[in-house]
Order: C-alpha cells, then sequence, then structure tokens
C-alpha cells in the first residue's frame, strides 16, 4: 500500500513540473507577441528563440517567429520556421495560409497553391487562404481553378476585392461583359479602389473602347493624381484615338513622378515618332540607349528615324549596331537592306598589286619557268567587293584586321602574255586592270659565308665552345633579295642592294648544321646548308703551337693544263693524316683562278686569320706549277699555256702574306709543284737538325718556312713527296712531330726515286726566331 501511495505521489510531482513548465514556454510566447506590438523586434524573435530553446516541439514559436521573418522579408529565414511550425501542429490553418503567402512573394505559385490548399482542407471558407489561391493560380494562368474559387469566396464574402478578383479571372478568360460587371461591383462596394478602375480602363483598351478607358483614367487620376498607373492607361487611351498632346503630356508627368523609367521613353519616343516629332523622338530613342544599350528596337527606332531625316551617317552608325546583336531575323534583314541602300555609291573600286610588285604599274615579273603567278593585292572601295576575277576565275580575298579588303590567289598564266583583273563592288560598279607579264631569271641566290670560314663542300671548324656563333655572308644573284633566313631566323641586309651581305647571331648548342635560305624578288630560292666540326674545340689548351690551321690550294680541273688527279687524292690523304693531328680548321680551296688566288690570300684569308686569332698557320699547293726564271708559278685553272703573266707568281703569296704575317707565330708553305725559287726562299746555312719538342723557344719563337719540290712540274700525277709526308705523320708515335723529321724523310724517299731534291728553309723577308712547326698528336 505504501508503494502504490508513492508512485501516485511521483506521478503528481511531474505532471505539477510539467504543467509548470508549459505554463513558461507560453509566457515567453507570450512576452514576445507583447514585444512585437510594441515594435520591439529583435526583442520578440529573442523571447521566441528562447521559447524554442525550452521546448524544441512548440509550434507556436516557430510559427510567430516565421510571421516576424516573413513581414521583414527574410524569407530564407521564415522558410525552415514555417516547416518546423507545421511539423508539430498540422492542425492550424493559419500556418498553411501566412506560409502559401510567402510563396505567393516568391512567385512560387505551385508551392503556394500547395499550403494552400491544406489550409482550405482543414477550413474550406477561409477567406486569407481564398484570396491567396486566387492569386497564386490567376499567375499560373489557370484561371478556370481561379475562377471556381471566386465564386467560393464570393458566396461566402461580397466585397470590393473578391469581385475584383472575379473580375480580373473572367477578364483574363475573355468574358468581358462579366468582368465589366465584376469590377463596376467592385467600386460600389469601394469608390476609391483604384485597381477596378485600372483594370476596366484596360479592359476597354483591350476591347476597342478608348473613350470608356479615358473616362475611368480620368476619375482614378482625380482620386490620385500622384500614381503613374493612370497616366500611363491615359497616355494609351488619347494615343489610341490619336490624340498626340494629351499622350505625350501624361508621359510627361509619369517621368516627373518616376525619372529614368526606360519604357516612359521608349512610348514618348513611339508617340514623337508617330506625330512626326523626329528630332524629339531622337531624343527620347536615345535616352532608352543610355540607359539599356542592349534595346535593340530602341536603335532600330532611332536608325528609321535618322534615315527620316536624311542623317545617313547617324542611320548607318544604328543600323551597323543593331545587326551585331541578338534580334529576330526579320529585323536583321530589314537592317541589312537598308545598309545596302543607305551605302550605295557609284566610285569603281581600285586594285593596287602588291606582289609581285609592279613595274611601271601595269608590268608584272615572274620566273621563266613558272606555271602560276600569285597575286596579292589591296582593293580600295568604299563598298564591300561582290568579286575579283581574272577571266572565269574568281579569285579569293578576304577584309584583314586593318579593315583592308586583300586579293590573295594564284592563276595559271601557261601561254600569256598579260591578262585582266576584273573587279566589282556590291554595287555593280566594275573596273577592269590589264597587266602584262615580263619573265624573269631563273638562277637561285649564291650564299658565301664571310664569317665563320667554311670549306667548298660547307664545312665549318669550330675552335670553342661558345654557345653562340656570329655569322656573316654575302649573296650573289642577278636580282634583288627579298628574304634570308638562318634556319628560322630572319637576317639583316640591305633590300635596296644588289648582292647585299647579312648577318645574325645564331644559337648553336646541341646543332650539328644550319641552313641559310636566300628567297630574291623573283622566288627563286636557295638552300645551303653548312655542318659544324668540332674537332678542335678544346684543342688549344694542350697545344703548344696554339690555334693551327691548315689551307688546301687543289688544282685539279684545267682550261689549257691537262688536268690532274693526283691533287685529290693528295689532299684527302694528308686530310686522313692531319686527322690525328690538333688541326683546328682545315680549309679547303678547289679549282682557283688566278684572280680568286690573289683576293684570298690578299683579303680573304687575311681577314681570316685576323678574326679567329689563328697562332700557326700551314699553306698546301696541289696542282701544276712552274718554274721560270729564278721564280716559282703555281698555276691557276684558267692560266694559259706559255703566258707566264697568267699564273700565280708565289712572291705574291709572300706580298700578300706580308701583311698578316706579324699575326701568326708559325708560318710552314709546302708546295709539291715547283721550286720557290731564291727570291722567296733562303737555304738553311747549316745542316738540318731535328728539334725537340721539349724545345720551348722552338714553339714560341717564330717560324717562316717554306717546304718545295716539283712534284707536278712536269705533270706527274703520283707524288712521293705526299706519299712520305703522310706516311710520316700517320707512323708517328710520339706526341710531336717537328717538320725538320718529316723533311729529312721526305727528302730521302723523293731522291731515292731520282727526283728532283725538295727545299726546305726560310721564307725571305718574314721574321723568323728560329721557331719551327710541330705537328701536336691529339690525345687518346
Amino acid at each position: 500500500m505504501k508503494t502504490r501511495n508513492y508512485i501516485l505521489l511521483a506521478l503528481m510531482i511531474i505532471a505539477t513540473i510539467g504543467n509548470a513548465y508549459s505554463q513558461n514556454v507560453k509566457k515567453i510566447v507570450k512576452s514576445g507577441t507583447k514585444l512585437y506590438a510594441e515594435g520591439n523586434v529583435n526583442g520578440a524573435i529573442d523571447m521566441y528563440t528562447q521559447a524554442i530553446g525550452i521546448d524544441s516541439s512548440y509550434a507556436d514559436a516557430y510559427y510567430y517567429r516565421a510571421k516576424i521573418y516573413y513581414k521583414n522579408a527574410k524569407y530564407d529565414q521564415a522558410i525552415p520556421d514555417f516547416e518546423s511550425a507545421i511539423t508539430y501542429d498540422r492542425s492550424n490553418p493559419k500556418i498553411y495560409v501566412d506560409f502559401g503567402r510567402l510563396y505567393n512573394k516568391l512567385d512560387n505559385y505551385e508551392k503556394a497553391v500547395e499550403y494552400l490548399s491544406k489550409a482550405l482542407a482543414l477550413d474550406k471558407r477561409n477567406t486569407l487562404a481564398l484570396k491567396n489561391i486566387i492569386i497564386a493560380y490567376v499567375n499560373l494562368k489557370n484561371f478556370d481553378k481561379a475562377l471556381s474559387f471566386c465564386n467560393i469566396i464570393l458566396d461566402a464574402e461580397k466585397s470590393y476585392f473578391n469581385y475584383y478578383m472575379h473580375g480580373v479571372v473572367n477578364d483574363s478568360l475573355g468574358k468581358y461583359a462579366e468582368a465589366e460587371a465584376d469590377y463596376q461591383m467592385a467600386i460600389s462596394y469601394d469608390y476609391e479602389y483604384a485597381k477596378s478602375y485600372y483594370a476596366i480602363a484596360s479592359m476597354y483598351l483591350k476591347t476597342d473602347n478608348p473613350l470608356g478607358a479615358l473616362e475611368f483614367t480620368n476619375k482614378v487620376i482625380n482620386m490620385y493624381p500622384d500614381v503613374v498607373t493612370g497616366y500611363w492607361l491615359r497616355s494609351e487611351a488619347n494615343h489610341a484615338v490619336k490624340n498626340y498632346d494629351p499622350a505625350i503630356a501624361d508621359l510627361s508627368k509619369i517621368n516627373s513622378l518616376k525619372t529614368d523609367d526606360e519604357d516612359v521613353y521608349f512610348r514618348r519616343g513611339v508617340y514623337y515618332k508617330e506625330y512626326s516629332q523626329q528630332q524629339n523622338a531622337i531624343n527620347d530613342f536615345s535616352k532608352v540607349i543610355q540607359l539599356n544599350p542592349e534595346r535593340y528596337a530602341a536603335y532600330l527606332n532611332r536608325a528609321m528615324l535618322y534615315d527620316d531625316v536624311a542623317n545617313s551617317e547617324g542611320a548607318i552608325t544604328d543600323y551597323e549596331k543593331l545587326i551585331t546583336m541578338e534580334i529576330p531575323d526579320s529585323v536583321n534583314e530589314y537592317g541589312v537592306d537598308r545598309l545596302y541602300d543607305l551605302k550605295r555609291e557609284e566610285n569603281k573600286p581600285d586594285l593596287a598589286i602588291i606582289d609581285p610588285e609592279p613595274i611601271d604599274k601595269r608590268i608584272l615579273q615572274t620566273q621563266e619557268k613558272k606555271d602560276f603567278l600569285t597575286l596579292i593585292g589591296e582593293i580600295s572601295d568604299e563598298s564591300d567587293i561582290e568579286f575579283v576575277k581574272v577571266g572565269e576565275k574568281e579569285l579569293a580575298f578576304e577584309r584583314n584586321s586593318e579593315g583592308k579588303i586583300v586579293v590573295n590567289d594564284s592563276i595559271e598564266i601557261i601561254g600569256l602574255d598579260e591578262f585582266e583583273v576584273i573587279v566589282s563592288d556590291v554595287y555593280h560598279n566594275e573596273r577592269t586592270f590589264s597587266y602584262r607579264i615580263k619573265r624573269t631569271e631563273v638562277d637561285p641566290p649564291v650564299v658565301t659565308l664571310l664569317s665563320p670560314y667554311a670549306s667548298f663542300n660547307g664545312e665549318i671548324y669550330l675552335s670553342s665552345e661558345d654557345p653562340k656563333l656570329y655569322i656573316e655572308g654575302s649573296i650573289s644573284d642577278e636580282s634583288l633579295i627579298k628574304a634570308i633566313y638562318v634556319d628560322d631566323l630572319i637576317s639583316s641586309y640591305r633590300r635596296d642592294e644588289l648582292n647585299p651581305t647579312f648577318s645574325t647571331t645564331l644559337d648553336i648548342v646541341s646543332k650539328n648544321s644550319f641552313d641559310v635560305k636566300v628567297t630574291d624578288i623573283y622566288d627563286n630560292e636557295s638552300i645551303t646548308t653548312f655542318r659544324f666540326n668540332r674537332e678542335g674545340v678544346n684543342l688549344n689548351e694542350n697545344n703548344p703551337m696554339g690555334k693551327t690551321w691548315v689551307v688546301f690550294i687543289e688544282n685539279s680541273n684545267y682550261e689549257s693544263f691537262a688536268s690532274l688527279e693526283g691533287p685529290t687524292k693528295d689532299v684527302t690523304s694528308m686530310k686522313t693524316a692531319f686527322a690525328n693531328y690538333q688541326i683546328h680548321n682545315m680549309i679547303h680551296k678547289r679549282d682557283m683562278t688566278k684572280m680568286q688566288m690573289e683576293k684570298f690570300f690578299s683579303i680573304d684569308l687575311r681577314d681570316l686569320i685576323k678574326t679567329n686569332h689563328v697562332n700557326s698557320l700551314l699553306v698546301w699547293y696541289a696542282g701544276h706549277g712552274k718554274f721560270l726564271n729564278e721564280t716559282g708559278y703555281w698555276i691557276p685553272t684558267n692560266a694559259v699555256r706559255d703566258d707566264e703573266f697568267t699564273y700565280f707568281n708565289i712572291n705574291s703569296l709572300k706580298a700578300a702574306m706580308q701583311s698578316y704575317s706579324k699575326e701568326i707565330t708559325h708560318v710552314l708553305i709546302i708546295t709539291d709543284a715547283c721550286e720557290s725559287g731564291p727570291s722567296f726562299y733562303q737555304a738553311m746555312r747549316s745542316s738540318l737538325e731535328e728539334r725537340s719538342c721539349d724545345d720551348i723557344t722552338a714553339t714560341k719563337f717564330k717560324s717562316s718556312q717554306v717546304f718545295s719540290s716539283a712534284g707536278y712540274e712536269l705533270a706527274v700525277d703520283n707524288s712521293q713527296f705526299t706519299k712520305t709526308f703522310a706516311k710520316s705523320l700517320t707512323y708517328n708515335e710520339n706526341a710531336c712531330l717537328p717538320i725538320e723529321t718529316i723533311v729529312i724523310k721526305v727528302t730521302e724517299a723523293v731522291t731515292k726515286n731520282n727526283a728532283q731534291k725538295p727545299k726546305f728553309g726560310k721564307i725571305q723577308g718574314f721574321e723568323d726566331e728560329n721557331g719551327t712547326f710541330f705537328f701536336i698528336r691529339k690525345e687518346d
């Protein structure tokens, strides 16, 4: 019995606490409602939030807080509170009504219908729910549904608003008589309800009763002179009866009440345009464009007005803007047609051919063997071009980024000496241009490299690892040069100069060769390839002879003398032998004329020696030679038999080299053609002794030496001299080999074959400090 009493007591205590707890939440909610009534919005929200904190399932706290958020347009915060209120109280129609009203505000009419329908399911005659569901269905254009609810609400309550909404729905359904009756009933219930007047005036305008519209707009404007809707409708009514002055005045009145409304300016511009007040209309459409630059109808109307007042420039500007905008096809077509008419002119096009550059305006040059001629030209015309033709062929043309009309196409010229180009613009203004064809030379340009030096086969010996290489050369051609490229680099040169020189600096890292591409003005083109030989790159450090160059003069193919095979074999043999020695560069000149030999030794070799800082130079001549009147001669390929004047006097060689002999430490001239003669050669005064590689004075002190024989003087085509010289180098196993050692071996071999003894000595007149020429082997 005692246990039962304890349980009852505990239940009574819990009930008492729960009741007190519930009473406390209600008081807090009531306090919030009181604060809101006093205008303390934030205080009210705090109270409702406090109540929810105590009892999270208290629906009224969510609902009242949601209503505050809704009334203060804080819809994102109101929505979750309405949802929570419905979660905890599904029987309160007011919550559904207000939630539906919120969705009407947000233009989410489907959601509004959803919640308002639930409210009506709980209270089918809830007038606030009925009014709002009608609004939602009207906006959803479901007028039949809206009408059914209008009938329900009218049965429940006959009021100005209910009649007005009934009229709106009938009006939307095209039931104008019923709508007029509804609007009149709304006015009878509330004479000052402006929307009824606006609605009946709008309906009269739709049903072609502008005078009736004027009657009602006058009434409502008298009641509400500061509301723009009445003036707008009255303006439409006056416009309908072509009463432009008051129509425009009403729009101007709207402007005074509501500034910078683009629709008002646009409508007034239309009225001014119809009223033939073009400038006022232009001003209004200009204002519309200022307020909204994307309103294409403003450009269209202003363009038409400019057209009317003969302002072609303004009209063209507006039509050109118009057709760039997103507009209906019909408007675009109209704009294009008007531009075509406005831009019409009668001037004929002009054509200027740029390439090939005309001679005397009407003569075009091209290569003799070309079947096609590429024409590039510019057309000058005020209008667009319709076609460019040569015969039946239409040539391609386009407007470039600079706005110029450029023709670029090729025509067949087989058998043609002249042709005509016909140019016509879109207005059929047409002009014919006649041209004559002059066919030109077809020889490709010839490239000669000046720096660095390149051998006849395009080989360049590099003596350093510099990543950049300065390149200078000259071009030989009958015509002016149009373009010079070194690989993909445009080279600098004078375009107005025949046979110009060119220069550029090339990055040669990882390159084994480069191309020089040259095109003359007649499109004759040559591509010359130059290859790098890097054998001499690291030779300087371990070579006491310094930078060492070898020059081969190989004359084999003669005009008057017998041609030789021996020089080619000998040079090849010597190149092979020298491959194992520290030679930085080998220059190989073939079949030289007298003039070429004189120029090479006087100018070209001089410049190369100075530019490249050469220390040791060996010149090897292989070809015909003569020894006349104590003088040695090398025979150029164009020499005439028995004409001494056409031979190359090796004293001329000495004279030429004299100017740069001071630049060189060691000079060695080897000629397997003839004796050098006493004026060139100074015999050794003591017996020949072999020099030691350890003798520093032999490498550091200057030497000027000559070693000559009569190998080819008698047109012998198999030189023992060269054979022994090459073997001496090839089978040498020492780190270096002095020229004296070679001389001894060659002399012994040559005299053993009963040939004339070779001569070795110093070059007469050259500075000699008793040094000598060493051949330094490459390190393995």
